[in-house]
């Protein structure tokens, strides 16, 4: 199983790595013209679902009046260590308010497609 991913889409990119040091970032988030967003293995829920693993992360959060969460499905990748193939997923936006939120909205998704690479790599220690 690849365990380095990296996926994009015209706005952003989302490089994950499964199995790194804790101290290290697991996922980064990057919106085009944003700094990048780094978040800990702690930080990353997964999910096993009838469609596959989904990885999610939130993006932002507001006891007050909601927030954002991002998530896509894992792609299958059986890749020899060294070894690197092409894939495609669904990412997923999910906005959602709080219990404070004026006017109160309805929670949304939004569904974009990603495309990248996985790969097998040695992770540090």
């Amino acid at each position: 199983m690849a365990n380095r991913f990296v996926l994009r889409h015209s706005e952003l990119e989302v490089e994950y790595d499964i199995g790194r040091n804790q101290a290290l970032p697991a996922l980064t988030y990057t919106r085009e013209g944003q700094a990048p967003e780094n978040f800990r293995a702690i930080d990353v829920t997964t999910t096993d679902t009838p469609l596959g693993q989904l990885v999610s992360v939130v993006l932002e959060k507001s006891v007050d009046t909601g927030g954002e969460s991002f998530g896509f499905f894992l792609p299958d990748a059986d890749v020899p260590l060294g070894g690197c193939v092409e894939v495609a997923t669904a990412g997923v936006y999910a906005r959602y308010s709080g219990p404070d939120s004026v006017p109160r909205r309805p929670e949304s998704w939004r569904a974009i497609e990603l495309h990248g690479t996985a790969e097998t790599v040695e992770q540090p220690l």
